[in-house]
């Protein structure tokens, strides 16, 4: 997998322009080294951009988990309202369908997450 190829897809699920991912980068970085860690060796070319396209997935649920999507706390299009926790919601949807599309390539078992709670 190349960064290249994981920045440029990051951009095309973000919806982020090339110039706003920068500020992503460690993060973009740490999900390559976690997807490559845990892939199958000699994988083909067809199989390295699906996990390419898995990783940037990734890396978008991560910055989106983070709320780090400032620029986008809400607007409005026509009908169509966007805001950030929306983009959370979107972000983790993505993920999930993209870990199980990868998921005979890629072997990161069953994990969770703590999330906030109210009390």
């Amino acid at each position: 997998m190349s960064l290249k190829e994981i920045i440029e897809r990051f951009t095309l699920v973000s919806g982020l322009e090339m110039k706003d991912v920068s500020r992503f980068m460690p993060i973009i970085v740490d999900c390559k080294e976690y997807f490559e860690e845990h892939m199958a060796d000699g994988l083909s070319d067809v199989d390295l951009r699906r996990a390419a396209h898995a990783c940037a997935a990734y890396a978008f649920y991560r910055v989106a988990l983070l709320g780090r999507f400032d620029e986008l706390v809400s607007f409005k299009v026509g009908d169509v309202q966007m805001s950030s926790e929306s983009a959370g919601i979107a972000a983790e949807k993505l993920w999930a369908a993209e870990r199980e599309s990868v998921s005979d390539i890629l072997d990161i078992g069953d994990s969770f997450a703590f999330r906030s709670v109210r009390v």
